[in-house]
Protein backbone atom coordinates (compact mmCIF):
# COMPACT_ATOMS: atom_id res chain seq x y z
CA UNK A 1 0.00 0.00 0.00
CA UNK A 2 0.98 3.63 -0.39
CA UNK A 3 1.60 5.91 2.56
CA UNK A 4 -1.41 8.01 1.50
CA UNK A 5 -3.76 4.99 1.25
CA UNK A 6 -4.69 5.06 4.94
CA UNK A 7 -3.39 3.87 8.29
CA UNK A 8 -0.57 1.29 8.00
CA UNK A 9 -1.69 -0.14 11.37
CA UNK A 10 -4.98 -0.43 13.25
CA UNK A 11 -5.62 -0.61 16.98
CA UNK A 12 -5.33 -4.40 16.99
CA UNK A 13 -1.91 -4.15 15.37
CA UNK A 14 -0.67 -2.12 18.34
CA UNK A 15 -1.43 -5.02 20.67
CA UNK A 16 1.45 -6.92 19.06
CA UNK A 17 3.78 -4.41 20.76
CA UNK A 18 1.71 -3.51 23.82
CA UNK A 19 -0.91 -6.08 24.83
CA UNK A 20 -2.67 -3.79 27.31
CA UNK A 21 -2.87 -0.69 25.14
CA UNK A 22 -6.63 -0.99 24.51
CA UNK A 23 -7.30 -1.26 28.24
CA UNK A 24 -5.22 1.85 28.94
CA UNK A 25 -6.94 3.73 26.13
CA UNK A 26 -10.34 2.84 27.59
CA UNK A 27 -9.30 3.72 31.13
CA UNK A 28 -7.80 7.09 30.12
CA UNK A 29 -10.47 7.89 27.50
CA UNK A 30 -7.90 8.31 24.71
CA UNK A 31 -8.94 7.67 21.11
CA UNK A 32 -6.28 5.35 19.69
CA UNK A 33 -7.39 5.90 16.10
CA UNK A 34 -6.73 9.63 16.50
CA UNK A 35 -3.23 8.83 17.77
CA UNK A 36 -2.64 6.48 14.84
CA UNK A 37 -3.62 9.27 12.45
CA UNK A 38 -1.39 11.77 14.23
CA UNK A 39 1.53 9.34 14.11
CA UNK A 40 0.97 8.87 10.37
CA UNK A 41 0.95 12.63 9.83
CA UNK A 42 4.19 13.01 11.78
CA UNK A 43 6.12 10.22 10.04
CA UNK A 44 4.78 11.44 6.67
CA UNK A 45 6.23 14.89 7.38
CA UNK A 46 9.50 13.26 8.42
CA UNK A 47 9.64 11.13 5.25
CA UNK A 48 8.88 14.18 3.09
CA UNK A 49 11.77 15.99 4.77
CA UNK A 50 14.04 13.02 4.00
CA UNK A 51 12.95 13.03 0.35
CA UNK A 52 13.47 16.80 0.07
CA UNK A 53 16.95 16.40 1.52
CA UNK A 54 17.77 14.00 -1.31
CA UNK A 55 16.12 16.14 -4.01
CA UNK A 56 17.99 18.46 -6.33
CA UNK A 57 16.97 22.11 -6.35
CA UNK A 58 15.09 21.61 -9.62
CA UNK A 59 13.22 18.57 -8.28
CA UNK A 60 12.35 20.04 -4.88
CA UNK A 61 9.23 21.88 -6.08
CA UNK A 62 7.93 18.76 -7.79
CA UNK A 63 8.54 16.80 -4.60
CA UNK A 64 6.70 19.41 -2.51
CA UNK A 65 3.72 19.18 -4.86
CA UNK A 66 3.81 15.39 -4.92
CA UNK A 67 4.30 15.07 -1.17
CA UNK A 68 4.49 11.41 -0.14
CA UNK A 69 1.81 10.15 -2.53
CA UNK A 70 4.34 7.84 -4.25
CA UNK A 71 5.84 6.34 -1.07
CA UNK A 72 5.31 2.61 -0.47
CA UNK A 73 4.66 1.36 3.07
CA UNK A 74 7.48 -1.11 3.71
CA UNK A 75 7.56 -3.49 6.67
CA UNK A 76 10.04 -1.08 8.24
CA UNK A 77 7.74 1.95 7.84
CA UNK A 78 4.79 -0.08 9.13
CA UNK A 79 6.75 -0.89 12.31
CA UNK A 80 7.90 2.73 12.62
CA UNK A 81 4.30 3.90 12.44
CA UNK A 82 3.16 1.46 15.14
CA UNK A 83 5.95 2.35 17.54
CA UNK A 84 5.56 6.07 16.96
CA UNK A 85 1.80 5.78 17.54
CA UNK A 86 2.51 4.15 20.91
CA UNK A 87 4.97 6.93 21.72
CA UNK A 88 2.31 9.53 20.89
CA UNK A 89 -0.31 7.60 22.87
CA UNK A 90 1.74 7.28 26.09
CA UNK A 91 2.97 10.85 25.77
CA UNK A 92 -0.66 11.97 25.79
CA UNK A 93 -1.51 9.60 28.66
CA UNK A 94 1.34 11.05 30.72
CA UNK A 95 0.32 14.63 29.97
CA UNK A 96 -3.23 13.79 31.09
CA UNK A 97 -2.35 12.05 34.35
CA UNK A 98 1.33 12.90 35.06
CA UNK A 99 1.72 9.21 35.80
CA UNK A 100 5.40 8.22 35.94
CA UNK A 101 4.59 4.78 34.50
CA UNK A 102 3.19 6.42 31.38
CA UNK A 103 6.24 8.66 31.09
CA UNK A 104 8.51 5.61 31.20
CA UNK A 105 6.43 4.00 28.45
CA UNK A 106 6.53 7.18 26.36
CA UNK A 107 10.32 7.37 26.61
CA UNK A 108 10.66 3.66 25.85
CA UNK A 109 8.59 3.95 22.68
CA UNK A 110 10.33 7.17 21.73
CA UNK A 111 13.61 5.27 21.65
CA UNK A 112 12.08 2.31 19.80
CA UNK A 113 10.46 4.67 17.29
CA UNK A 114 13.79 6.39 16.71
CA UNK A 115 15.40 3.02 16.00
CA UNK A 116 12.56 2.04 13.64
CA UNK A 117 13.05 5.30 11.75
CA UNK A 118 16.74 4.55 11.33
CA UNK A 119 15.94 1.07 10.03
CA UNK A 120 13.42 2.54 7.57
CA UNK A 121 15.96 5.02 6.21
CA UNK A 122 18.70 2.40 6.06
CA UNK A 123 16.43 -0.02 4.18
CA UNK A 124 15.35 2.78 1.88
CA UNK A 125 12.21 4.82 1.23
CA UNK A 126 10.46 3.00 -1.61
CA UNK A 127 8.89 5.04 -4.41
CA UNK A 128 6.62 4.11 -7.32
CA UNK A 129 6.75 5.88 -10.67
CA UNK A 130 2.97 5.90 -11.18
CA UNK A 131 1.12 5.73 -7.86
CA UNK A 132 -2.29 4.03 -7.89
CA UNK A 133 -4.45 5.01 -4.89
CA UNK A 134 -6.34 2.44 -2.86
CA UNK A 135 -9.82 1.87 -4.24
CA UNK A 136 -12.88 3.17 -2.41
CA UNK A 137 -15.55 0.80 -1.15
CA UNK A 138 -17.38 -0.58 -4.20
CA UNK A 139 -21.06 -0.23 -4.96
CA UNK A 140 -22.92 -3.54 -4.65
CA UNK A 141 -26.39 -4.27 -6.01
CA UNK A 142 -28.21 -7.57 -6.61
CA UNK A 143 -29.75 -9.39 -9.55
CA UNK A 144 -32.07 -12.37 -9.50
CA UNK A 145 -30.15 -15.65 -9.70
CA UNK A 146 -30.03 -19.11 -8.18
CA UNK A 147 -27.65 -19.04 -5.16
CA UNK A 148 -28.87 -19.66 -1.60
CA UNK A 149 -28.69 -16.88 1.01
CA UNK A 150 -25.08 -15.99 1.76
CA UNK A 151 -22.77 -13.32 3.15
CA UNK A 152 -20.31 -12.07 0.53
CA UNK A 153 -16.94 -10.44 1.26
CA UNK A 154 -15.74 -8.14 -1.50
CA UNK A 155 -12.76 -5.96 -2.41
CA UNK A 156 -11.83 -4.10 -5.58
CA UNK A 157 -8.52 -2.65 -6.76
CA UNK A 158 -7.50 -0.31 -9.57
CA UNK A 159 -5.20 -1.45 -12.39
CA UNK A 160 -2.95 0.72 -14.59
CA UNK A 161 -2.20 0.36 -18.30
CA UNK A 162 1.12 -1.28 -17.41
CA UNK A 163 -0.62 -3.92 -15.28
CA UNK A 164 0.28 -2.48 -11.91
CA UNK A 165 -2.38 -2.94 -9.24
CA UNK A 166 -3.15 -0.62 -6.36
CA UNK A 167 -4.08 -1.63 -2.83
CA UNK A 168 -7.50 -3.30 -2.52
CA UNK A 169 -10.39 -1.44 -0.95
CA UNK A 170 -11.33 -1.99 2.67
CA UNK A 171 -13.14 -5.30 3.06
CA UNK A 172 -16.86 -4.94 2.34
CA UNK A 173 -19.42 -7.42 3.69
CA UNK A 174 -22.88 -7.69 2.12
CA UNK A 175 -25.72 -10.10 2.80
CA UNK A 176 -27.49 -11.65 -0.15
CA UNK A 177 -30.88 -13.22 0.21
CA UNK A 178 -32.14 -16.32 -1.57
CA UNK A 179 -31.73 -16.09 -5.36
CA UNK A 180 -29.70 -12.86 -5.18
CA UNK A 181 -26.43 -12.46 -7.11
CA UNK A 182 -24.08 -9.54 -6.26
CA UNK A 183 -23.29 -6.98 -8.97
CA UNK A 184 -20.12 -5.00 -8.16
CA UNK A 185 -18.86 -1.69 -9.47
CA UNK A 186 -15.73 0.27 -8.50
CA UNK A 187 -16.32 4.00 -7.99
CA UNK A 188 -14.32 7.23 -8.25
CA UNK A 189 -11.59 6.04 -10.64
CA UNK A 190 -8.33 7.98 -10.19
CA UNK A 191 -6.30 9.32 -13.08
CA UNK A 192 -3.97 6.88 -14.79
CA UNK A 193 -5.99 3.67 -14.37
CA UNK A 194 -7.64 1.63 -17.10
CA UNK A 195 -9.84 -0.61 -14.99
CA UNK A 196 -10.33 -2.61 -11.83
CA UNK A 197 -10.23 -6.12 -10.40
CA UNK A 198 -12.91 -7.76 -8.25
CA UNK A 199 -12.12 -10.11 -5.36
CA UNK A 200 -14.89 -11.97 -3.57
CA UNK A 201 -15.42 -14.87 -1.20
CA UNK A 202 -17.78 -16.35 1.38
CA UNK A 203 -15.32 -15.77 4.26
CA UNK A 204 -13.15 -12.73 5.10
CA UNK A 205 -9.97 -14.72 4.43
CA UNK A 206 -11.21 -16.58 1.37
CA UNK A 207 -11.31 -13.82 -1.24
CA UNK A 208 -10.23 -14.68 -4.80
CA UNK A 209 -9.98 -12.84 -8.12
CA UNK A 210 -13.28 -13.13 -10.01
CA UNK A 211 -12.57 -11.47 -13.37
CA UNK A 212 -10.26 -12.85 -16.05
CA UNK A 213 -9.09 -9.40 -17.20
CA UNK A 214 -9.42 -5.89 -15.75
CA UNK A 215 -12.88 -4.39 -15.99
CA UNK A 216 -13.23 -0.92 -17.50
CA UNK A 217 -13.95 1.96 -15.14
CA UNK A 218 -17.71 2.43 -14.99
CA UNK A 219 -18.38 -1.19 -15.89
CA UNK A 220 -20.13 -3.51 -13.43
CA UNK A 221 -19.31 -7.15 -12.71
CA UNK A 222 -21.81 -9.87 -11.82
CA UNK A 223 -20.55 -12.72 -9.68
CA UNK A 224 -20.95 -16.27 -10.91
CA UNK A 225 -24.54 -17.43 -10.33
CA UNK A 226 -23.29 -20.38 -8.28
CA UNK A 227 -21.07 -18.24 -6.07
CA UNK A 228 -17.49 -16.89 -6.11
CA UNK A 229 -14.95 -18.76 -8.24
CA UNK A 230 -11.44 -19.71 -7.17
CA UNK A 231 -8.45 -17.54 -8.10
CA UNK A 232 -5.49 -15.67 -6.69
CA UNK A 233 -5.89 -13.75 -3.46
CA UNK A 234 -5.80 -9.94 -3.36
CA UNK A 235 -2.38 -8.37 -3.06
CA UNK A 236 -1.19 -5.53 -0.84
CA UNK A 237 -0.64 -2.94 -3.56
CA UNK A 238 2.30 -1.69 -5.57
CA UNK A 239 5.94 -2.53 -4.96
CA UNK A 240 8.64 0.12 -5.13
CA UNK A 241 10.27 1.01 -8.46
CA UNK A 242 13.18 2.76 -6.75
CA UNK A 243 14.53 3.50 -3.28
CA UNK A 244 15.97 6.56 -1.59
CA UNK A 245 18.66 5.53 0.86
CA UNK A 246 22.02 6.76 2.07
CA UNK A 247 21.79 9.97 0.12
CA UNK A 248 21.18 8.31 -3.25
CA UNK A 249 18.53 6.48 -5.23
CA UNK A 250 18.72 3.13 -6.97
CA UNK A 251 16.28 1.32 -9.21
CA UNK A 252 14.58 -2.00 -8.46
CA UNK A 253 15.65 -4.88 -10.64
Amino acid sequence: MLLTDGLPNDTESLRVYESGVLDVANMESIDLVVKLRLALEEISEDILDILLTHSTDSAAMLRRNKGVSDVVVSAQIKRWHALHALEVFYRDAFNNQLNDRYQVKALEYQELSRGARQHSVRFGIGLVNNPIPRADLPQVAFLIGSPPPASYYIQVSWVSSTGQEGAPSILSAVDGGANQVPVIQAVNPPAGVIGFNVYAGLTPTGLALQNSSPLAAGESFTLNATGPVSGRAPGSGQVADSYITGGSSFNRG
